[in-house]
């Protein structure tokens, strides 16, 4: 299943399905609007979409936007999420100095990184590094 992220049109909370039966979500008594992420031919972009680099065999850093994203209270990077072939992983970076988060990338493989922005909102990419070898250093750990 493609990830799935829902925000509340009141609130502002921020959800994920992990099992889509088909139904709206719905938060402060209104149905919930699904986020569709913006991508690399959209405004801003230097600052927002999701720039993968793979530092060895089993690290992926993510950087939010290839010049610095502020990291203020009032505008900020809430969460980066890797989403791979079999599940996904999740870093909450609001409290970070910097828009940056580090993950596994070889226990499975991954096909999209998300990351949303409290100001501008969800943006993605699909453009992750391969790994050369199937070696999974996590195993050891």
């Amino acid at each position: 299943m493609k990830t799935k992220f829902y925000v509340c049109p009141v609130c502002g909370n921020v959800i994920t399905k992990l099992v889509d039966s088909g139904v709206t979500p719905v938060c402060c008594g209104a149905p919930m609007r699904e986020m569709i992420p913006h991508g690399q031919s959209e405004e801003t972009t230097e600052k927002h979409v999701p720039v993968v680099h793979r530092e060895d065999e089993c690290t992926l850093r993510v950087d939010v936007g290839s010049l610095p994203h502020p990291m203020t209270q009032g505008h900020h990077i809430s969460f980066i999420w890797l989403e791979t072939e079999h599940g996904a992983q999740l870093q909450y970076i609001f409290h970070k100095p910097e828009a940056t988060a580090e993950f596994c990338g070889c226990k499975d493989r991954p096909v999209a990184v998300y990351e949303y922005c409290n100001v501008h909102g969800l943006w993605s990419t699909c453009d992750i590094p391969e790994q050369k070898t199937r070696s999974c250093c996590c195993a050891s750990k």
